[in-house]
């Protein structure tokens, strides 16, 4: 069976005994119905995970530190326009698996998702909690940085050194293959009804290059992932 891994939001040392979150702790006692004994991997988003046993009432033993290398070569930062619902949480959960470094959700003039400032605040921790659940699933001990959903205008101009800027565009000038191999990374793709022509403009202003992905148009939750498995597979670690 594969070894149930645990995210822990606390400072971890070998030899502590630390009590599972009640979720963690009703998933391992009630839908997998592991023993005292059983292994477990715990880990706190800082680099590290660490091999740990459970004792009992909703506690594990921390035995080992590890420290696999579960990052990608390229560090990729994924600007999302934000779109509805699940659509939104795909998208987080699978820019996790597919190894986005760095996340920032953005309010474009076609957003059909507009909310003021406390609603944006519960979004952001419902958003870093699948990120932090992604994380579990596929290994990594990094969570990605999570910004603060801000408007798309004060997202482009802010400074990115050394990244490469692409915009997803149906009319790209280029294919992502065509790019030189990039130290990093950035990616913009726009939400439902795609970026506005004056937005496309405005990035290019800003140094990015517009890509194609093919003669199809793609949904807001594909583009991005696509985009992504291509990147790592051109210049990551696919």
């Amino acid at each position: 069976m594969r070894i149930p891994r645990v995210y822990l939001d606390l400072p971890l040392a070998v030899g502590q005994d630390i009590a599972l979150p009640s979720a963690a702790r009703q998933h391992i006692e009630r839908v997998l119905r592991l023993k005292p004994g059983h292994p477990v991997i715990a880990f706190n988003g800082d680099g590290s995970q660490y091999a740990a046993e459970l004792l009992g009432n909703g506690q594990a033993r921390l035995l080992a530190r590890e420290t696999p290398e579960r990052e990608s070569p390229l560090p990729v930062r994924l600007i999302q326009g934000i779109s509805k619902g699940e659509r939104m949480d795909v998208t987080l959960q699978k820019a996790t698996e597919l190894g986005a470094a760095r996340i920032s959700p953005v309010t474009t003039s076609r957003s059909v998702v507009r909310l003021d400032e406390e609603r944006a605040e519960r979004r952001h921790g419902r958003w870093s909690g699948i990120l932090q659940s992604a994380c579990e699933q596929c290994g990594r001990n990094l969570i990605p940085r999570l910004d603060e959903l801000k408007r798309l205008d004060m997202v482009l101009a802010e400074p990115d050194e050394g990244a490469t800027r692409i915009v997803l565009a149906p009319e790209g000038a280029c294919r992502l293959a065509e790019l030189p191999r990039p130290a990093s990374l950035t990616v913009l793709i726009g939400p439902e009804g795609g970026l506005s022509d004056e937005e496309i403009e405005t990035a290019l202003k800003y140094g990015y290059t517009a890509v194609r992905l093919g003669p199809r148009i793609l949904r807001t939750e594909t583009a991005g992932l696509a985009l992504l498995a291509a990147a790592q597979t051109l210049w990551g670690d696919f």
